[in-house]
């Protein structure tokens, strides 16, 4: 196994505006604790986070990161997959509340070491810059929605051209090699979300977990989703150890990249907005019959105008991360960082205990 980190999504702008994933998190039947993190941003959440997770990789563990779709360089959650203990944002856009508190869930408050009255001086402000985040966000999920359309008619025109015959082939190709793989659960991930100026993809995960990889070339949609249907629909039937990881901007409705991390293997689809090296690449002249010079010319003009409006949509997440930033100085003046060292100490002792 590679020693890249392992790093997801659990969260995008979607055309359905923000859709989390978080809930993958919380596992009680096989998970020990769930600590959920409470506070305003640049209340230390995210550093807390890297501390616990940089302090337990020197230990061995084996951990996730889940990064922020919005900023990726800051930290929506960890899994510790080798004690069993995860550590989450809990605030908005994902909150979560403890569903077995304290037996399981365990709520972290940062801002019982805050200066409230600080931050009751900069109210207005704080107001007045969350509500401009609101709507740089809302703008942004705005223009997803318009390329979801155009991206979603491609792949509904490319359909009739798909050479059903190639995806047959590949599927049986490829769930011969899954035979006499381990037993395990399905897990939901992103790989890519529409981020700061740019589509952001983790490309190095994929390498980290598996040894083999497959990459559907797809611009139109079409032959991939109907592959990795089949492949999931297998993977399920079977009980395979699986990662499902979705298409950031149409959740659940088209799945982008499958992982078998107990078989090595990872059947992916790289196309204009994401594509990475593979041992076996799958072509689209192979997956798409030619299509008509009419309808091919109306699916090009679709995915020009698509790929200038997620461009669009990455502009708005990046003012609203310049903002962000702008807000968090406010907490961050507010914070007593050092009272952190005792949660972070706290933390440690419970699980290395």
């Amino acid at each position: 196994m590679s020693e890249n980190k392992i790093k997801f999504f659990l969260g995008s702008n979607t055309r359905r505006g923000f859709i989390p994933l978080f809930d993958e998190i919380r596992r009680p039947a096989d998970g020990r604790r769930l600590y959920l993190l409470k506070g305003g941003p640049g209340s230390g959440k995210s550093t807390l986070m890297r501390r616990v997770a940089k302090a337990l990789e020197n230990e061995g563990h084996s951990i996730e990161y889940i990064q922020c779709a919005s900023d990726p360089h800051s930290l929506d959650a960890v899994l510790d997959h080798t004690s069993g203990i995860s550590l989450a944002d809990g605030t908005a856009p994902h909150i979560l509340d403890p569903e077995y508190p304290g037996a399981y869930d365990v709520i972290i408050n940062m801002g019982d070491i805050w200066n409230q009255d600080m931050l009751i001086e900069s109210r207005e402000d704080i107001i007045r810059l969350s509500s401009i985040i609101g709507k740089c966000h809302s703008m942004a999920a705005a223009c997803i929605t318009s390329a979801y359309a155009l991206l979603n008619n491609r792949m509904e025109l490319a359909e009739p051209y798909v050479h059903k015959e190639v995806i047959k082939e590949a599927y049986y190709r490829i769930i011969h090699e899954l035979e006499g793989s381990p037993d395990g659960i399905e897990k939901k991930r992103l790989l890519s979300a529409v981020s700061v100026g740019k589509v952001e993809f983790f490309h190095d995960t994929i390498y980290a977990l598996c040894s083999r990889v497959y990459s559907v070339r797809d611009d139109y949609g079409a032959a991939s989703a109907m592959l990795l249907d089949m492949l999931h629909d297998y993977a399920l039937l079977k009980g395979l150890d699986v990662i499902t990881c979705y298409c950031s901007i149409r959740i659940p409705d088209k799945i982008d990249h499958l992982i078998f991390p107990s078989a090595g293997l990872a059947v992916t689809t790289s196309n204009t907005f994401h594509s990475c090296p593979a041992d076996e690449l799958i072509p689209e002249t192979e997956l798409i019959h030619p299509i008509e010079y009419n309808i091919a010319s109306r699916l090009q003009s679709h995915l020009s105008m698509a790929e200038k409006l997620i461009d669009t949509a990455c502009s708005h997440v990046a003012a609203a991360k310049a903002l962000h930033d702008d807000l968090e100085a406010y907490y961050v003046r507010a914070m007593n960082f050092s009272l952190v060292d005792r949660i972070y100490d706290r933390l440690m002792q419970e699980i290395l205990a």
